[in-house]
């Protein structure tokens, strides 16, 4: 991802006259659906067949269970509200948590920095495209991609190694990995490496993750429609 944020994107974006965001963004999706194909490849090689219940089963798309009596329902879907809240008030400021992301401020002030804001221009008013390019970021970050390479398939296959820190530290590896946004990957490390990953791990149900970390696409998706009619 950071090869492609800092050195693909913004060749082609001056090669080709294109506006950065737009190239960085087409970047990013080409990213997230390479990380599907990657664990569908990992799935064959542990000796998987590759069809849609391998993937349900793999990434644990069930009903969450209760960590106390072992009954599954539903119901326990309402656990997420706690954590979307929290992340909520994490990216929001509005609890204060030690600023770990300043210590690397200095090593990223030269690199391409990237804004959703960016599409509050009048040239993107009506252009609906985005918003099916939106919808494709949005399958394969919060479903398909993210979701199923971190808990789908490292959150399992980091047990062996780490037992049961193993969300923990698979979180760790969800906040390095996002060198394409270099400015959050402490606090995504730190913070919501544990609000996506500890309660997958906790109900055992990958749909907390989805949950939670698919909330902040609501607000993606209000910015996108936003720059589309105009109201940006």
């Amino acid at each position: 991802m950071g090869i492609l944020a800092y050195v693909i994107a913004p060749a082609i974006a001056r090669w080709a006259d294109w506006q950065p965001l737009i190239v960085y963004w087409f970047a990013v999706n080409i990213g997230l659906i390479w990380q599907f194909i990657l664990s569908l490849i990992i799935l064959k090689i542990d000796g998987n067949k590759l069809n849609w219940q391998t993937v349900v089963i793999r990434m644990r798309y069930r009903k969450p269970r209760n960590p106390k009596t072992g009954k599954s329902s539903f119901w326990l879907l309402l656990w997420a509200i706690p954590f979307i809240l929290l992340s909520a008030l994490i990216q929001f400021g509005i609890l204060k948590l030690p600023n770990v992301d300043a210590l690397i401020a200095p090593l990223i002030r030269y690199l391409p920095q990237y804004d959703m804001s960016d599409l509050s221009v009048a040239r993107f008013k009506g252009a609906w495209w985005i918003l099916g390019l939106y919808l494709v970021t949005a399958l394969f970050n919060y479903f398909l991609g993210e979701e199923f390479i971190y808990w789908g398939i490292l959150l399992p296959k980091m047990n062996g190694v780490f037992g049961r820190f193993d969300w923990f530290f698979t979180g760790v590896l969800f906040g390095f990995y996002h060198l394409h946004k270099p400015q959050i990957i402490l606090s995504t490390a730190l913070y919501f490496g544990f609000i996506f990953a500890f309660p997958s791990k906790l109900f055992n149900s990958n749909w907390m993750a989805v949950i939670i970390h698919g909330t902040e696409g609501i607000l993606g998706l209000i910015l996108v429609l936003s720059a589309i009619l105009g109201l940006s």
